[in-house]
C-alpha cells in the first residue's frame, strides 16, 4: 500500500491559536516581525502553496521582515473554524466551503483562484458501474458536507439521477487520505475525491477499483476547484502582506508552468510515488493552476438552487477582494 501522509488534527486548531495569543506579548508593536499563518489541504491541486513555502516566494515579494506559517489540515471546514478563530490568516479550499463561509458571515474573502483538478467517483465494487447502480448501503467516503467533492457530487446525481439529493444518505466524511485507505481495504466501496488520490487509487497493487465515468459536461474541467481566502483583519491591517501573497501566489503559478519536474520533486515527500508520477498527475488535461476565477458563480447558483446554500452571493464582487479576475 501507498504510504499517504496523514493531516493534521482539530487539536492543531489550539495550539495555533495559543500561539497567536502568545507570541510577541513582551514587544512593542514597531519591534515586532510581521508574522502569518497560511493553511492548505493535501492534494496536488495545492501545489503553488508548496512552492511558495519551499521557494520561501512571499518572503521575498514582502518589502520586510515575515515569518510564514504554513500549516496542513484535514479539510476546509477546519480551515474555516481557523480563520474564524483568529489562528489562520490565510486559507485554502474548495470553492462550496469558501462560498458558504463568506455568505454566513466568515471574515474573509476570496483573495485568489489556485487550481482546477480532477475530481474522480471511484469504486471497488464490479457490480457498480454508474451511478444507477449505487444501492442505499453503499457508502461514498468524502472529505466533508457541502465539500467540493460532496457539490461535485450532486451536480453528477442531479445529471444522471434527477436529484442532487439522491445519494445524499450514501456519504460518509473521511479525509482524503483515511478515504484512499478505506476504499482499499473495503471499508467503504466508494470515493468521491480530487487529485491525487483518484489516480493513486486506480493505479494500487492490492484491489481493483474502476472509476465511474460522469460526462465533463457536468463538471467543466476549466471551472475553479480551490481558492485562497484571505481574512479581512489581514487585508486591511497589513496591504504590503496582501499584495506580497498575491504576488507569490502568481510567481509560484508561473514557476509550476516553467518548472514542472522541479514542482513534481517538491511534491515528492508527500506521497509515495516517484517525481515522474507526480509529473504526469500536474500535466493531467484536468489539472491547471490560474489565479483567475472561473465557474465560481454557476457553482454558487447550483448550491442556492439544490438547497445547499440559502442566500447565494448576487454577484462576485460580494465574495471576492478587488484585484480578482473572473467569476
Amino acid at each position: 500500500m501507498k504510504k499517504i501522509k496523514y493531516l493534521l488534527p482539530v487539536t492543531t486548531l489550539m495550539l495555533l491559536l495559543c500561539a497567536c495569543t502568545n507570541k510577541g506579548n513582551d514587544q512593542t508593536s514597531a519591534e515586532k516581525d510581521v508574522e502569518i499563518t497560511i493553511a492548505y489541504q493535501s492534494s496536488v491541486g495545492y501545489a503553488p502553496c508548496i512552492v511558495m513555502k519551499e521557494n520561501k516566494l512571499i518572503e521575498d515579494a514582502y518589502n520586510g521582515s515575515i515569518t510564514v506559517n504554513w500549516v496542513e489540515m484535514q479539510n476546509g471546514s477546519e480551515i474555516n473554524e481557523g480563520l474564524i478563530a483568529g489562528a489562520i490568516d490565510v486559507g485554502t479550499m474548495g470553492v462550496p466551503v469558501a462560498i458558504t463561509g463568506i455568505q454566513a458571515g466568515s471574515p474573509y474573502k476570496i483573495a485568489f483562484g489556485l487550481s482546477a483538478q480532477p475530481y474522480s467517483i471511484l469504486t471497488s465494487s464490479d457490480n457498480i458501474n454508474s451511478l444507477h447502480d449505487i444501492s442505499d448501503s453503499d457508502q461514498i467516503a468524502i472529505t466533508n458536507i457541502n465539500s467540493q467533492p460532496h457539490i461535485l457530487l450532486a451536480m453528477a446525481a442531479k445529471a444522471e439521477l434527477g436529484d442532487a439529493h439522491a445519494l445524499d444518505k450514501n456519504l460518509t466524511k473521511l479525509g482524503n487520505a483515511d478515504g484512499y485507505s478505506a476504499i482499499i481495504s473495503g471499508t467503504v466501496p466508494c470515493h468521491m475525491v480530487i487529485s491525487p488520490y483518484n489516480f493513486m487509487e486506480q493505479n494500487n497493487t492490492e484491489v481493483s477499483i474502476h472509476e465511474i465515468e460522469i460526462s465533463h459536461d457536468i463538471w467543466p474541467i476549466e471551472n475553479t476547484a480551490l481558492v485562497g481566502v484571505v481574512t479581512e483583519k489581514l487585508r486591511d491591517e497589513n496591504p504590503e502582506v496582501y499584495d506580497a501573497l498575491i504576488e507569490a501566489v502568481d510567481n509560484a503559478m508561473k514557476y509550476i508552468a516553467d518548472n514542472p519536474e522541479k514542482t513534481a520533486e517538491m511534491l515528492s515527500g508527500s506521497y509515495d510515488a516517484s517525481a515522474t508520477e507526480i509529473l504526469t498527475w500536474i500535466q493531467d488535461e484536468r489539472s491547471s493552476y490560474d489565479s483567475t476565477l472561473h465557474g465560481v458563480m454557476d457553482m454558487a447558483g447550483f448550491m442556492v438552487a439544490e438547497g445547499f446554500l440559502d442566500n447565494g452571493p448576487s454577484s462576485i464582487k460580494d465574495i471576492v477582494y478587488s484585484n480578482v479576475k473572473g467569476e
